[in-house]
């Protein structure tokens, strides 16, 4: 072999061996693909604005839960769950939401992200006397859910410092009317039997949002309740409605 050919060689295996190293220098290996693949995503629509800063629950519906436009978004990865929750609502002012001093007219929009999800959030009963969710709402069943810290824009504008939020992806309990009730009998945390008010063949999204400063059983400020829930994906799809609605 010729020197001339000898040295063209070597320096092609060096300018491989130049380019490997580069595609896979540290900080810049490819992400596992299990790593970017869905844990949970979820698609929401529909949105009903509940109750005011005085009577958050409305359990009643009628003039104390309002329809109003509006997305969700949740995505959650593998292998831990973690993952982010985004959701619009477009409000026209004439909600008692927020705080007094807020003016809610515009498009609200609330993004958080999901710390690694604890197992105690998943695939289990929610509200209620369950020592889970908020145990002024009756007893459901959340498929997925958390506690997160929501960033609160309106019109694009951010609005003060993260507030703290209750979310789930729960068997539903708001009827067509917005109240929640079973039989006529309209839900109160008076009641014994708080197991009759969920309906495990229908999905909602929903988020409660809490005051800055309060504990979390005191002041909500904001309850969203998502009724057109679509399930993209999930651990085991066999066990969830893969759309919900209202009929």
């Amino acid at each position: 072999m010729k020197t001339g050919q000898l040295v063209l060689i070597l320096l092609a295996v060096a300018g491989l061996a130049l380019v490997g190293w580069w595609m896979l220098r540290p900080g810049d290996l490819p992400t596992p693909i299990f790593a970017s693949q869905p844990m949970w995503e979820v698609a929401a629509s529909a949105p009903l604005v509940v109750g005011t800063l005085d009577d958050p629950f409305a359990y009643a519906g009628g003039d104390g839960v309002l329809s109003r436009t509006g997305q969700g978004t949740l995505r959650l990865l593998e292998p831990d769950g973690s993952g982010f929750l985004q959701l619009t609502v477009t409000l026209d002012g004439s909600e008692s939401v927020l705080s007094e001093n807020v003016n809610t007219a515009g498009v609200v929009e609330l993004r958080a992200s999901i710390p690694p999800l604890d197992e105690e959030f998943l695939d289990v009963d929610f509200h209620g006397s369950t020592g889970r969710g908020d145990g002024r709402l009756p007893k459901t069943h959340a498929m997925v859910s958390g506690i997160a810290y929501f960033s609160l824009r309106i019109d694009g504008e951010s609005r003060g410092a993260p507030l703290e939020g209750l979310w789930s992806v729960a068997h539903a309990l708001r009827r067509e009317d917005g109240s929640v009730r079973n039989q006529g009998l309209a839900f109160s945390p008076l009641l014994r039997d708080d197991t009759v008010f969920a309906d495990p063949d229908r999905l909602e999204l929903t988020l409660l949002l809490y005051g800055r400063g309060s504990q979390q059983t005191d002041s909500v400020v904001l309850h969203l309740v998502y009724r057109d829930v679509e399930v993209l994906a999930s651990p085991d799809e066999a066990t969830s409605p893969a759309t919900s609605r209202e009929g």
